[in-house]
């Protein structure tokens, strides 16, 4: 019996972690200099500290690359990963179509409006869950601007995930 729950607890460890997230060369669980390093063989224009727990790597807007990646980290390990593409809110819709069509319907559905100082801001973000990440697409309206980003999340003691 003590045998089987260990053989039990095995698998589902193995099952749990092969879900963990990837995204290009960067992995969920990679510790800061580990994506410090791999950020230096993309050639971003402009790798720069977010506060103490993320990095923001892009490119200038002269570059025709326009990549823009947010890199959250809880106790030195990528817990998320943020790409931000090209904002339309048609592309938010096919993305979260593909999300829906793939993981079934939103775990976690955030709209959210707000003023600042410029005027509203509104944002729409629907998170799916994928083992035991979290995938979402976030849409964000600006009075003279959109953004667009798509996500990958994985729980931490840090926050709480999806956000």
């Amino acid at each position: 019996m003590k045998m089987r729950r260990r053989s039990l607890f095995i698998c589902l460890f193995a099952a749990a972690s092969a879900h963990a997230w990837e995204v290009g060369e960067f992995k969920q669980g990679m510790n800061r200099s580990e994506v410090e390093q791999t950020l230096r063989t993309w050639n971003f224009d402009k790798v720069v500290p977010s506060g103490s727990d993320a990095l923001f790597a892009y490119d200038l807007p002269s570059s025709p690359a326009g990549r823009r990646f947010l890199f959250t980290f809880c106790n030195n390990r990528l817990v998320a990963f943020d790409q931000e593409v090209e904002p339309a809110f048609r592309h938010f819709v096919v993305v979260a179509s593909n999300y829906s069509n793939q993981y079934g319907n939103p775990l976690k559905v955030i709209p959210y409006s707000s003023v600042i100082a410029t005027g509203e801001k509104n944002l729409l973000a629907m998170f799916w869950r994928k083992g035991t990440d979290y995938l979402g697409v976030k849409y964000v309206l600006y009075p003279t601007s959109e953004q667009l980003s798509m996500t990958w999340q994985v729980s931490n003691t840090c926050w709480q995930a999806p956000r």
